[in-house]
């Protein structure tokens, strides 16, 4: 995810991330969900593959 911010920061040198107190605008929050969505989405499905795989193992556990 740093990684990716950085590539963000990159396309877009107006976002202030050197400042501590800096906030992004509405704008440019906007613009890193956007840039962000697919890695997002990635990981949402990757923890719901994972999630199965743990019940899966809860129920085999479970059964007689």
């Amino acid at each position: 995810m740093g990684s990716l911010f950085a590539r963000f920061l990159d396309a877009h040198p107006d976002v202030e991330s050197e400042v501590p107190s800096a906030q992004m605008t509405d704008e440019q929050d906007a613009a890193w969900t956007e840039f962000s969505a697919e890695l997002l989405r990635r990981h949402q499905a990757e923890r719901s593959a994972l999630a199965d795989i743990l019940e899966a193992e809860q129920r085999q556990r479970e059964a007689p």
